[in-house]
């Protein structure tokens, strides 16, 4: 772990935050203090807030690179060999603009835009039924992180919310709960979803596009995603990129939140990641780190 400040870490030690070298923090005394705070303050004013693709499921398995929520559809065999390939034309052009550190996030809002409208024409014109799709998730979805249903069903247990704010194929994250037993009346999903006509073809998807650099309030389906429990002014928040640090932005009267980020790869990036996140995770591929965040807040009122 690299620490700036460490004038106080008795939480931070309790939590064993600071004695793995794949956690990396900058400033101590403020995690120290924000982690405090929402022990204090316990489950009546906690929320959660979650990115979903390569955060709450995985990057790698077994050495192998884990699809995404969009491949596991793009990748199937329910898209033809030439369709797959312009898939993969397309990723690998805006994929390192996604990622890029250079280009300013004003030109890269049009390039996530035109990336995944691109991705969504490919799926409108390749035939797509619901019932395969779903056979077809069901089948050949990515592993979630080690011991992600602990996190969702203790969240359940303890009536916490979590929304999961995906720029993925909602569709594919709730079809992947519901395969892994872990659909929760507390768990919210907001995401790009399909749209069927009555023979179950794909025929569109419903608005608004939701990419990684919006999203945040202005493509909440309604304001009550985060005013109806406006008691709830403490938030973890989980990402694996810059553009997932905006999700809480509409949260009411926020007072405080913890920001942890998964750097999956690209460890070039671990700097930038530092500067942005509260708790850093270098290629972690469990929730332990959360886990044992969330029993302390939760055990604090047992």
């Amino acid at each position: 772990m690299q620490e700036t400040e460490m004038s106080s870490t008795s939480m931070l030690r309790l939590l064993r935050l600071v004695e793995q070298d794949h956690i990396h923090i900058t400033d101590a005394s403020r995690v120290e203090k924000i982690l405090s705070n929402l022990v204090a303050a316990g489950k009546q004013k906690l929320r959660v807030i979650s990115d979903f693709d390569q955060t709450l499921s995985r990057y790698a398995f077994n050495g192998v690179r884990c699809p995404m929520s969009h491949d596991v559809i793009a990748q199937s065999n329910l898209m033809s060999e030439p369709t797959r390939a312009k898939v993969k034309k397309v990723v690998d052009y805006y994929y390192p603009k996604e990622i890029s550190l250079t280009i300013p996030l004003s030109e890269k809002i049009q390039l996530m835009v035109d990336f995944w409208t691109q991705i969504h024409d490919i799926f409108l014109a390749s035939n797509l039924n619901q019932r395969d799709i779903s056979s077809t998730i069901r089948d050949s979805s990515p592993p979630l992180r080690e011991g992600c249903d602990t996190f969702m069903s203790t969240l359940h247990r303890h009536d916490v919310p979590l929304l999961v704010f995906s720029a993925g194929l909602g569709d594919v994250i709730q079809e992947m709960f519901s395969k892994y037993n872990m659909v929760y009346p507390n768990c919210r999903v907001v995401s790009n979803f399909m749209k069927f006509d009555g023979a179950g073809k794909l025929v569109g998807f419903h608005d608004p596009l939701i990419h990684i650099f919006n999203k945040n309030k202005s493509v909440l389906p309604d304001e009550s995603y985060f005013t109806d429990q406006r008691e709830r002014t403490n938030v973890i928040l989980l990402g694996d990129s810059p553009g997932d640090l905006q999700m809480a932005d509409g949260v009411p009267n926020v007072e405080n939140v913890l920001k942890i980020g998964y750097l999956n790869a690209h460890l070039d990036r671990l700097d930038t990641f530092t500067e942005l996140y509260d708790i850093v995770l270098v290629q972690d591929e469990t929730m332990d780190v959360v886990n044992s965040i969330l029993k302390k807040i939760l055990d604090s009122q047992t």
